[in-house]
Order: C-alpha cells, then structure tokens, then sequence
C-alpha cells in the first residue's frame, strides 16, 4: 500500500512545548495496533480500486459471446492490427488476465525509470534480512553520508554507464581521502544495489563489476594508529583493577554490580562486549570458558554465535578470572540470586550490562585521569599482552576468535610499554 507523504503532527495546547511529530510508519503502526484500521483490509481495498482504475480505462470491451465465454483484446505490436485477442470461460479470470497484462506494462515502465534513489528502500529492507542491526546502522550512515545528494543516484538506473560509475567512484575516493577500508564501505553500497538490481530485472548485467580501481595509486595508505590511543599500558591496567575493585566493594547499583568485575575480566579474556554481556555459567567447566554467542547492540537481540564466521571458541581462564567467576556466584547465592543465568546480568537483561561495563570502564578512566578508551580497548590490550609475551600468534588468534592471523597483526598487536621502558628496550637490544 501507499504510505501517507507527510508526517502526522500531534496538536498541544501549551505553546511553550514543541509539537510531537511522526513518521508515517509510526502512524500506521499506531492506527493498526490499537484495532483503528486493518492493514489487510486496507490493502485488500486498495487491490480492488486498481483492479477497478484498470478495467475502466482498459480500451476494448469486454463481452459474453453466443458461446458463453468472455471476450477482449489487448494491446500486442507483434500482431497486425496492434491487438490480440483473449478468451476465457470465467469473467475473474479474463478481468485477472487485464489486470496483469498493464500492471506488466507499468511494472516496465518503472524499470526504464527507476533509480538507486527510488530503490534504496527495497534494498535496504533486503538487507536487514541479511546483516546484524550494527551493519545496518553502519550503511544508512554512509548511504546519507557519501549517496543522498549524489547525481549519480538520481539517474535512471538503465541509463548510468561503467564511464559515469568509475568517474564518479574516483572523484569521491579523492574528496573523502579513503582508505582501503572507508572505500570498502562507501562501495559495496553501489556493488550491491546494482546486483540486487540485475536480481529484480531491472538490469541485465552490473557495469561496477567492470570497473578497476588501482588500490595501491589512488587510495590513502592506512596508517596503524598510535600504541596508546589502542591498548592500555601495564600502569593504566593496574590502576583500572584497583578502581574496579572499589566500585565493586561498594555494590551501590543493582543494575551494575558486577559490571566492574566484568571491566576486569575483560583484560585477563580479552572477550567482545557483546561476548562477555551473553557469557552464562553453563559456559564455564573447570577452568576453561566455552564464548559460543552474543548480544547485538543496540537491539539487544541473543545470539547463539559470535561474530563473523569463526563459530564458538574456548578460552583458559587463568586464576585471577576463576576467582572472578567464583566471587559472582558465591555473591549471588548470598543474596538469593539466580545462579544459572547470565553471570554478568544480575537482572537477566544482557544489553544492560553491554551498556554498563562501557559506562563503567568510560568513568573509570575519567576518575583515574587516563585518556577514555572502550571496552574494545581492552581486548586489544589482551592480545597485545600475548603476542608481546611469547605466545604464538596463531594460539592468539584462536583466543580472539579471529580466522587469518593478519587480522589479529594488523589490527590487534601494540606496545603497551611506556616511553622509558622503550627507550631501554631499544637501548639493551642495540647494545648488548
């Protein structure tokens, strides 16, 4: 069905006050769930109002003959009078047969005009489907940042040539100063609306396939970011333990109990916040951890794998977590708490705690007078501790639950000595 084109304003009498506005879709959902209208026979009626527009403005009669059955034409070129005939026993039938023959002819018509503008809502309703809600939050934003006002989106889809696209990809790779890994972004928006273009026949063939981009001339090379704006030292993380451990003592928020624990057992696991906010007691058996899912943000959703395509994974845990893991239980049987549940979420809500170790570990490092890092922070400071320790790479990479150890190099190994201890390092190696 259509959707109303403006949004719906609320009226308020005090003047002081700003009207409540709202989308479209809120004011269906609203209408829909509380019993004011039926979708279902809304869209039925409107079914019936097309059949009606179409059979009126059909141009041949339609007739009984002397056998009983119902006749028209139909508009067909191929034909020497420009029309053929139809024939068939039932009038439903023959009026369905109208109504498909001119919604075929508009469905093409659309085609020869349509845009990735007039298409991005198909897609990206095909997309959600398909990606976490991260992903698709990621997408909207560079839609609106690098698509919305482009030239190139407001062009019939049949009419953009390999030309335009490779023109129009470099410039903005230029204005935009991207890397590898922004151009990726930007451009799988256009790859992908123009496959799922050729999938919906509007196109035959997806001319961004042809187009060649030198990576290495045209793209801003990546520059690793500095050691400390990634990782923590070995100081900043003994001075987050301890404040950690006060906030805990003092067991002021219900909601957040033991979201200053979880800041700790992040460093010695190096689990995602998603990871650690879904973590259950059934996944610990002995002194080892089972991560085999996670809670999405901001949705809040569970789900019973982690990230990407590694699947689950299993983590030692060293002491210092045991002790962790078994403080929390022996802390909730003392108050009459589930012990079977998520072991982070004392109110079974893992999304609050996703929210609270962020808050908690922000405040922290404010408190302490550290630059503010995030949760991920932490878990690139465990790698980093691993690798700079002597434990191989690929035991690394397993622990972080990455497939190709480039990504754990590239991406999650840095320095986390301070500047003398790396002017000594230097020194002994260079004179020893």
């Amino acid at each position: 069905m259509t959707a109303p084109t403006k949004a719906v304003t609320a009226v308020t009498t005090d003047t002081q006050a700003p009207a409540l506005s709202f989308t479209p879709e809120e004011t269906l959902a609203f209408l829909e769930n509380n019993g004011i209208i039926d979708l279902r026979d809304v869209e039925n009626n409107m079914r019936k109002a097309r059949k009606e527009k179409i059979l009126k403005e059909h141009p041949y009669k339609i007739y009984q003959g002397k056998d009983g059955r119902w006749r028209t034409y139909l508009p067909d070129e191929t034909k020497k009078e420009g029309r053929r005939q139809v024939v068939k026993t039932d009038l439903d039938e023959l009026e369905t047969i109208i109504c498909r023959h001119y919604e075929s002819i508009r469905a093409n018509q659309f085609k020869n005009v349509c845009t990735l503008e007039n298409l991005y809502p198909a897609w990206i309703e095909y997309k959600s489907v398909h990606v976490c809600e991260t992903t698709l939050i990621r997408i909207k934003k560079d839609w609106r940042k690098y698509y919305e006002n482009a030239a190139i989106v407001k062009k019939p889809i049949r009419q953009i040539t390999k030309l335009e696209i490779d023109t129009w990809v470099h410039k903005m790779i230029r204005e935009h100063e991207m890397n590898a890994h922004k151009y990726g972004n930007f451009s799988v928006i256009l790859r992908q609306m123009l496959e799922f273009a050729v999938d919906s026949e509007i196109i035959e063939k997806n001319p961004f396939l042809s187009v060649r981009i030198n990576r290495r001339r045209v793209l801003v090379p990546e520059v690793k970011k500095p050691d400390h704006t990634q990782v923590f030292t070995k100081a900043e993380e003994n001075m987050l333990i301890e404040r950690a451990w006060k906030a805990f003592n003092k067991r002021e928020n219900y909601v957040q109990w033991y979201a200053p624990l979880a800041v700790i057992f992040l460093f010695y696991t190096g689990l995602r916040l998603g990871e650690i906010s879904a973590l259950k007691f059934e996944d610990i058996t002995g002194n080892s951890m089972l991560v085999n899912r996670l809670v999405r943000f901001p949705t809040g959703e569970i789900v019973d794998h982690t990230k990407g395509v590694y699947g689950s994974r299993t983590i030692p845990l060293i002491p210092l977590a045991a002790e962790i893991i078994d403080l929390i239980r022996t802390h909730r049987q003392e108050k009459g708490l589930d012990i079977d549940g998520y072991i982070f979420c004392p109110n079974g809500k893992p999304i609050s705690t996703y929210n609270a170790i962020e808050r908690a570990l922000k405040k922290y490092c404010k408190d302490l007078g550290i630059a503010e890092r995030s949760p991920h922070k932490e878990r690139k400071t465990f790698t980093s501790a691993l690798i700079s320790n002597g434990v191989s790479i690929n035991t690394t990479r397993q622990l972080a639950g990455h497939v190709d150890e480039r990504t754990t190099l590239n991406n999650y190994c840095y320095d986390r000595s301070e500047e003398d201890e790396r002017l000594a390092q230097i020194t002994y190696a260079l004179t020893c």
